[in-house]
């Protein structure tokens, strides 16, 4: 399968992942230790406890933001050698219909382990993002979007 093909539907499991609270899945795709590099800091996510307090404040964001679409789009994927690829690709953020955020480009750099692909790094270009990969200035729960 193409390097494209690869990281493409790596993103979209993932990606459905997230938008399903569907954790087991999302953590089978992450390689620790990850390297999350964003605007602000670089951080190396080196626990299953704090890959699940980052994936449960991503999810807690994105309820706030009553999100129902989470795309991402490679751009472009290089195989780096057989167990490495890397690549770019666009995110939409969108709820109901609209956009949340304006695209937005990341980096990602997948790793097999164990006969799966796992993230092993992830570069936001998001500019106000930090760990978990978005996180944004969010008001109070809005009512209907409380953490379960």
């Amino acid at each position: 399968m193409p390097s494209r093909a690869i990281l493409q539907a790596y993103l979209d499991e993932v990606s459905t992942a997230v938008l399903n609270d569907d954790w087991q899945t999302y953590s089978n795709g992450i390689h620790l230790p990850c390297a999350v590099i964003s605007h602000d800091e670089t951080k190396i996510v080196e626990t299953e406890e704090d890959l699940r307090a980052g994936f449960d404040d991503f999810r807690r964001t994105l309820r706030i933001q009553r999100v129902t679409d989470y795309i991402r789009l490679v751009e472009l994927a290089t195989m780096l050698d057989e167990d490495l690829i890397a690549g770019s690709y666009i995110s939409h953020v969108i709820s109901g219909g609209q956009r949340i955020l304006a695209p937005f480009r990341s980096n990602m750099t997948l790793r097999m382990v164990g006969g799966r692909w796992c993230a092993a790094s992830v570069s936001n270009g998001l500019a106000n993002s930090r760990w978990p990969f978005v996180r944004l200035q969010l008001p109070s729960d809005p009512e209907g979007a409380k953490d379960d």
